[in-house]
């Protein structure tokens, strides 16, 4: 009996740890603004909640430097944006130097 136990608990300890060590990865969909102000254009992205944050944007997955981590929200940027996603609504935004502007929901 207690050495059942020791098993059962060994292997729940292990399927935890592994699930811990994976990346939570998010496919993140809403709209690309223009900073000219034209129609909107549909966007799609994947964000994987690291460590290390890494995001796709179509173009492959790029590491992105984390500027703050806190209970509300996570800034990261990258050399062509800075992202900003909140835990609690699972909003994404993508501010780009060029001045697009992607807003985007999140799911698992």
């Amino acid at each position: 009996m207690f050495r059942t136990s020791l098993i059962i608990l060994s292997a729940l300890a292990s399927m935890i740890a592994s699930a811990a060590a994976q990346p939570a990865s998010l496919t993140c969909s809403g709209s690309l603004f223009d900073p000219t102000g034209s129609a909107p254009s549909a966007k799609t992205v994947t964000l994987a909640l690291g460590p290390p944050v890494s995001i796709d944007t179509g173009n492959g997955p790029q590491r992105a430097s984390v500027v703050s981590n806190n209970r509300i929200q996570l800034r990261f940027r990258t050399k062509d944006f800075t992202g900003e996603y909140f835990h609690y609504t699972s909003d994404l935004f993508l501010i780009y130097r060029s001045g697009h502007l992607a807003r985007l929901m999140c799911q698992r």
